[in-house]
């Protein structure tokens, strides 16, 4: 018997669109808030722009693993090593970051830094900036193995997909291999502190993410089109 996978990679495509959404969102609502020391990010949690960014985050997570998700069903039967693996890797990236973005909205910021600046006992707000800077140190040490998953699933699905074959799908993979390369940008500049390398992933993530994602929503829609097409010519 023959799956119609249409209807999913037509749910499925709409979610890499969304996803694209948050990733834009993601990265411009930086621009409508700063601080300059620990008091100021702490104060942050009172500011619409902030807050609303953690919602995103939360969100963004689900809706990356869906568009993973379609990669994988729409790859599947072409590459099923491939797809299978990079949906693995993109599972342990975006279930970590649900886990750091749900202990944000339920425990960091309205437990730990609310408490930090109510805080009258001058024994309690050490303790809190201890455990405040802890948590920073731990998502310090996790973005590596988010970008790695990141690299190893878009890598992956990109090397499934047929870059020879015109339009959007080659598109897609060029998109992916220009992800992959701002990734692996920001992880050695990063780890080796390089200077030079923040002013080019600050210019280059937002589009470059925006348009991937957006390119994997178009593509897994295509393919929807295709597949109901050729279950109507089929019938």
């Amino acid at each position: 018997m023959t799956i119609n996978l249409a209807p999913a990679l037509r749910g499925l495509g709409l979610c890499a669109l969304a996803a694209a959404l948050t990733t834009l969102l993601n990265t411009i609502a930086p621009l409508f808030y700063s601080a300059s020391d620990f008091d100021g990010r702490m104060a942050l949690i009172g500011n619409p722009f902030y807050v609303a960014r953690q919602w995103v985050l939360l969100i963004h997570p689900a809706v990356t693993l869906l568009l993973a998700l379609g990669l994988a069903l729409a790859l599947f039967e072409r590459c099923t090593g491939r797809a299978s693996a990079g949906l693995i890797f993109a599972g342990v990236e975006k279930m970590t970051e649900f886990v750091l973005g749900f202990l944000i909205i339920a425990v960091v910021n309205p437990v730990w830094k609310a408490g930090y600046l109510a805080a009258s006992d001058p024994a309690v707000a050490p303790q809190l900036r201890l455990q405040l800077d802890l948590f920073g140190e731990i998502i310090g040490g996790l973005v590596y193995l988010l970008w790695t998953m990141f690299i190893l699933s878009t890598a992956l699905f990109a090397l499934a997909l047929d870059r020879h074959r015109g339009g959007i799908e080659t598109l897609l993979f060029w998109s992916a291999a220009v992800a992959i390369g701002i990734t692996v940008i920001m992880f050695f500049g990063d780890l080796f502190s390089l200077g030079w390398t923040a002013p080019v992933v600050s210019w280059l993530y937002p589009p470059a993410m925006t348009a991937h994602r957006l390119l994997a929503g178009l593509w897994l829609l295509g393919r929807a089109r295709e597949l109901r097409h050729a279950s109507c010519v089929g019938c």
